[in-house]
């Protein structure tokens, strides 16, 4: 995806890492001809009066590799940092939503004990399901997780940003989500609300020639889906691991003694409490009685239909009851 060829790198002292470089770097943001998104002078000031922001592209700088390819080292300064800028809004939007996931799976692993990577969906349920298997299909491709990381040319890795209609719902996605904290990430300086970039991600989109004005109004849905779906799958998580961190017996059993006694059904399995039924089940329930009315019916009428019809005035109560033998004599002619 991105090109590795380095050919011209800002030194670290060139950098808008304080609020007087982000101040001198406003009005040039406004200017096009490098990064796709463009922020205003205001989302500037707010970015540079965020100590998290600040922390963040300090990190970035010392640790990550701000060399350019060789299609995008002829810019100019200028258009050179605001690609940066624009790579570390990226790096802040997307990372904590790889973080998630990968969290996400440890703890379905956990939970489900799977063995297969597509069975882990099986721990969440409803929207977190499906959002965690979104995820997980996009993050299946090396290209988008190294994008997701911001990894390689500054440049390249805003450019990506456009790429298909899938980063561009994450992306949107995630700056839905720049207000929601996130409970696995470390504690301490917080980042700001980057809802002000929605509005350069619908600037950058409608200028592009492959999207156009139409595509944002039909990606917005879609995109808040994936917002509420990941928002469920934090909690999910969450609950998660209260069951999992509940202390266990040595032997995995948990001891009878110390089970609750169910409140259903009791030691000999007899209900403890009474249960409503619904009115489904009432209607079967009277159903089922009047089937057996009808079967008890029937076999009265079959049990007299095949008694044989006696006179009772004629014969006694032990006569009609038990008849008596008889016998039939025949004689022998004599010779």
């Amino acid at each position: 995806m991105f090109q590795s060829t380095t050919a011209t790198t800002i030194p670290k002292d060139k950098r808008a890492t304080t609020k007087e470089d982000f101040n001198q770097m406003a009005s040039s943001t406004l200017v096009p001809g490098a990064a796709p998104f463009l922020l205003q002078a205001e989302d500037v000031e707010t970015l540079a009066h965020s100590d998290g922001f600040n922390i963040l592209r300090n990190h970035l700088a010392e640790h990550y590799d701000y060399g350019f390819c060789c299609s995008h080292c002829a810019a100019n300064p200028d258009a050179l940092e605001r690609w940066l800028v624009i790579r570390d809004i990226l790096h802040a939007l997307l990372v904590p939503i790889v973080e998630l996931f990968d969290r996400a799976c440890g703890v379905a692993s956990a939970a489900t004990h799977a063995t297969k990577l597509e069975d882990l969906e099986y721990a969440f349920t409803g929207q977190s399901r499906s959002a965690f298997v979104w995820i997980q299909c996009f993050l299946s491709a090396e290209k988008e997780r190294d994008w997701c990381y911001t990894r390689g040319c500054p440049a390249c890795v805003v450019e990506h940003s456009l790429d298909s209609e899938f980063t561009i719902r994450l992306l949107y996605a995630a700056c839905l989500l720049s207000d929601v904290h996130y409970p696995f990430t470390i504690e301490g300086p917080t980042l700001p609300s980057f809802m002000f970039f929605l509005e350069s991600v619908q600037r950058a989109v409608e200028e592009d020639v492959l999207f156009g004005e139409g595509f944002l109004e039909r990606m917005q849905p879609k995109a808040n889906v994936t917002r509420d779906g990941i928002e469920e799958l934090i909690h999910q998580c969450l609950e998660l691991d209260v069951v999992l961190s509940q202390p266990s017996s040595p032997d995995g059993a948990t001891p009878a003694s110390s089970a609750p006694a169910s409140p259903v059904v009791g030691p000999c399995g007899t209900p403890g409490i009474k249960i409503k039924r619904s009115r489904m089940a009432r209607k079967q329930m009277s159903l089922q009685l009047e089937e057996a009315e009808w079967v008890e019916c029937m076999m009265k009428q079959v049990w007299d239909t095949l008694q044989p019809v006696v006179d009772a005035g004629s014969l006694d109560a032990v006569a009609v009851l038990k008849p008596g033998p008889t016998v039939t004599v025949n004689e022998v002619p004599a010779e």
